[in-house]
């Protein structure tokens, strides 16, 4: 076998159960929620960054590529091999939080950390990242979110996963270590003295090196949280709210969801099997004992008819400096949705996604265990109207053949900082691939592991889903988790693309790290 140099060079300096053969675990690992095709040599879960950085170096000795791997909860390829000739690099085991300096409201931490892992580090020093997680956060790491680029919660305030970076450590292709973020005494530091390399490596998605630790800020944690929830007749109207919304103070959350969107909740998200989780996790929240119970009685005897009945809602979460100061700001921001032809529901849905920020994730799969593909486009407020209404009257020339196919379309809308993103989600019937074997519920599993494989219906929604996302480009999208689906280079003026390929010829003149990632032709 051609992999067994490489096995027995990569043994040779790294610790038991830091080198992975098992073939079953190597497929795994070299899927993403999209699929996968080549399978790696090897995985590697080093332990240290001495030992990531050594092996590193061996792998590219040998001429594999390298593809560093979080979570792998990405849906554009950026964390899957191209080639058989891989090494996948699973950050999972460095996953700890090595410093909080409250003094200086920085943390430092490893990039396999999850954020659900970091969040609850912090909680005991009142403190917290600005942006503190994706929706995916249970399992979602922090090196992944900072190559991938990410949002949800606390971005509406306070922007993409990015911002919230001060510095970063870097493994290289040919192993060098580089640390970013760093002032002149070699301590991190939120402004370091003129131009600081780090941005390149913020959504590259792995195409520069691989994180083992980054830096962030933190904040204090707010006093009071209030919740707000509008009911809005269809989605034009819902977008020019949350334009309208945009920067208003306090919202650390602002997202939409559309009437197939609703449908999929009512079917999934609050089933009677789970109304105890969520009843504790509300009971939990801040507040008095009656307060608390009034929420439980609200969610049980709103949520679910609401949830199945709305057409478009828009969801907020204000942060104050207690409730009165909070419940100021939503009464503000309130003024604004039902000025824009909103109606007041319910709060359920964002209420009970901040009672507890990460579960288990449950979204790997439709309701009825369809299979999930998502993409999304990054829009500038003037923008978002325009892209939405090209995005509807694409997708109406092919409702029958989605009807036919039995393929039903959601869409989800974030805001993020002075930016909305749009995230159509397709969902189809088929077959469980590996990377929804291993990582969907055992309850899932248990329900939907036997359905059988569309092979057509399969190649027609990632053909759907290329049409629609070039749609959106052309209307005015950029793009997160670029990996190897999204236009980077493409429209890029010649001058900078000339200078972001000499900076990756330096950094990985053999063209091994993440090859594909951001640059065609590697």
């Amino acid at each position: 076998m051609p992999e067994r140099m490489l096995w027995r060079r990569l043994g040779d300096c790294l610790s038991e159960g830091e080198l992975i053969t098992d073939p079953e675990l190597r497929a795994v690992h070299s899927h993403d929620i999209a699929g996968g095709g080549a399978v790696a040599a090897a995985i590697l879960r080093p332990e240290t960054m001495e030992n990531l950085a050594k092996a590193v170096s061996i792998a590219a000795e040998l001429g594999y590529a390298l593809v560093p791997r979080g979570a792998g909860h990405s849906y554009s390829g950026g964390t899957v091999p191209q080639h058989d000739r891989s090494v996948v690099i699973d950050t999972s085991a460095l996953d700890r939080v090595l410093e909080i300096d409250a003094a200086n409201r920085l943390v430092r931490v490893q990039a396999g950390c999850t954020w659900a892992t970091l969040l609850d580090a912090l909680a005991p020093h009142g403190l917290r990242t600005p942006f503190f997680g994706p929706l995916s956060g249970f399992r979602s790491t922090v090196g992944g979110a900072l190559s991938q680029r990410a949002t949800f919660f606390g971005s509406a305030m306070h922007g993409f996963s990015d911002a919230s970076v001060v510095g970063q450590t870097i493994v290289l292709a040919d192993g060098g270590i580089l640390r970013t973020g760093m002032g002149h005494d070699g301590q991190p530091h939120p402004q370091p003295s003129g131009p600081d390399a780090g941005a390149l490596f913020l959504g590259d998605c792995g195409a520069f090196g691989i994180k083992v630790e980054a830096t962030l800020r933190l904040i204090k944690q707010p006093g009071a949280e209030v919740f707000g929830s509008f009911e809005f007749p269809d989605m034009p109207s819902l977008l020019a709210a949350q334009v309208a919304l945009s920067g208003s103070d306090g919202i650390a959350e602002c997202f939409g969801f559309d009437r197939q969107a609703h449908i999929n909740l009512a079917q999934g998200g609050f089933e009677l099997l789970e109304g105890a989780e969520i009843a504790g996790d509300v009971l939990r929240q801040a507040g008095s004992a009656s307060q608390r119970v009034g929420r439980l009685v609200q969610l049980f005897r709103d949520g679910r008819r609401k949830v199945a009945d709305l057409q478009c809602s828009l969801h907020l979460c204000v942060e104050g400096e207690d409730e009165a100061h909070a419940n100021a700001r939503l009464a503000r921001a309130g003024t604004i949705a039902l000025e824009a032809g909103g109606s007041s529901v319910p709060d359920t849905i964002p209420r009970v996604t901040r009672s507890r920020p990460f579960r288990p994730i449950k979204a790997l799969l439709g309701p009825d265990g369809e299979r999930w593909l998502p993409f999304h486009g990054v829009f500038r407020l003037g923008d978002v109207a325009t892209a939405s209404d090209a995005f509807a009257t694409r997708l109406a020339t092919h409702q029958s053949t989605l009807d036919e196919l039995g393929m039903k379309i959601s869409l989800l809308t974030v805001t993020s900082g002075d930016t909305i993103v749009l995230e159509p989600h397709l969902f189809w019937p088929d077959g469980l691939h590996l990377f929804h074997r291993h990582h969907v519920t055992k309850g899932q599993l248990e329900r939907h592991g036997d359905h059988p494989d569309r092979p057509k219906t399969r190649a027609f929604a990632h053909a759907l889903r290329k049409e629609l996302g070039d749609v959106l480009h052309e209307a005015g999208a950029e793009h997160l988790q670029i990996g190897r689906h999204y236009h980077y280079e493409k429209a890029m003026d010649p001058v900078q693309r000339d200078l972001m390929r000499a900076i990756k010829q330096h950094l990985d003149p053999d063209g091994l790290m993440a090859p594909g990632n951001l640059f065609t032709g590697d």
